[in-house]
């Protein structure tokens, strides 16, 4: 056996060791005491005993490490045949098949050529109407017949009920009224006697029945007659101030006798505004529903002048002015 690196060092060791111990004494060194020789010769023995032991064991180390590199390798197991599947079982994987180049893509009208022609009629999805007991009513404004009165009853309440009776008497006595067409009646602060017909009737419908109406109410003093029908008003432009109501309903209805007038004009000013001009504006109120563009016309002809017409809006206390934001009138 080869002393290994190991056994080289602790011989070099243990060498200059004892030659460290075993050195002579300089002469011009004092000679030590008893005591301290002794201590000197048993720490030396107790030295030596450490490197023996140390020698015994890397002599040891070194023998098994000689033992293990002269072992011979084992041979490494066979390794497992490979079992190869049959080609039944083999895993067949699928064929490839080539997609034909796309073609052009086709335009809206080849599509829509191709659909169905056949369209389905869209119905909206609204509730049936539970049928009530009543049928449902006219509005109110189309159900009045009113009587114009010169001066006001003692006591209304008690007038419009004996207006009511006589009226209902006197309309039922015709062969082609059968059940009495009046339901209420009352008397306004502005002295009208006003009628209401039944809900499922208009009061177009006794429009006739006007004149013989006038003579059995022969105790109120009645002014004129008439049936509600809707209004519609508008502002008229540029009426001279010299001008009266009354002559601007003669002027619109000699000149244009298919515009019915439902009230007298009104000037759409207050006397004091309308010092020191020459023209101001009117609101006059046409008998049925209508627009400026049904009207056909932005101007009427009154009093040698042209007078533009406008859209009248109603405005009260509450009406925002969106120019000077004050309340009282509209923009």
């Amino acid at each position: 056996m080869h002393p290994g690196p190991v056994t080289n060092t602790l011989s070099k060791i243990e060498t200059s060791g004892a030659r460290c111990w075993h050195q002579p004494r300089n002469k011009t060194t004092k000679p030590k005491s008893s005591a301290g020789t002794c201590a000197v010769t048993e720490r030396d023995l107790e030295m030596q005993k450490q490197i023996s032991q140390l020698t015994n064991t890397v002599t040891k180390l070194s023998e098994q490490i000689a033992t293990q590199s002269t072992r011979p390798i084992p041979a490494a197991a066979p390794a497992a045949p490979r079992v190869v599947p049959a080609p039944s079982q083999q895993r067949q994987k699928p064929p490839t098949t080539t997609k034909p180049p796309p073609g052009p893509t086709p335009t809206y009208a080849q599509v829509a050529e191709k659909q169905p022609r056949e369209f389905t009629e869209a119905r909206s999805k609204k509730k049936a109407r539970k049928e009530t007991i009543l049928p449902k009513p006219y509005p109110t404004a189309d159900r009045l017949i009113i009587f114009s009165l010169t001066t006001p009853p003692n006591n209304r309440k008690e007038a419009a009920d004996r207006a009511l009776q006589v009226a209902n008497k006197t309309i039922t006595t015709h062969a082609d009224i059968e059940h009495p067409p009046l339901i209420l009646a009352n008397i306004t602060a502005t002295n009208n006697l006003v009628f209401t017909v039944t809900p499922q009737h208009l009061s177009t419908s006794y429009e006739p029945y006007l004149a013989i109406l006038e003579e059995a109410l022969h105790e109120f003093p009645i002014a004129s007659s008439r049936v509600s029908q809707r209004w519609t008003r508008f502002i008229v432009h540029g009426i001279p101030t010299t001008a009266t109501p009354e002559s601007a309903w003669t002027e619109i209805e000699s000149s244009y006798p298919s515009l019915r007038m439902g009230q007298t004009p009104h000037w759409l000013t207050s006397p004091e505004r309308r010092q020191g001009k020459e023209a101001s504006s009117m609101i006059v109120t046409f008998i049925g529903e209508m627009t400026k563009k049904f009207l056909s016309a932005t101007s009427l002809a009154m009093f040698n002048r042209e007078c533009t017409i406008a859209e009248y809006v109603t405005f009260g206390p509450a009406t925002q002015c969106n120019k000077c934001q004050t309340f009282g009138h509209p923009t």
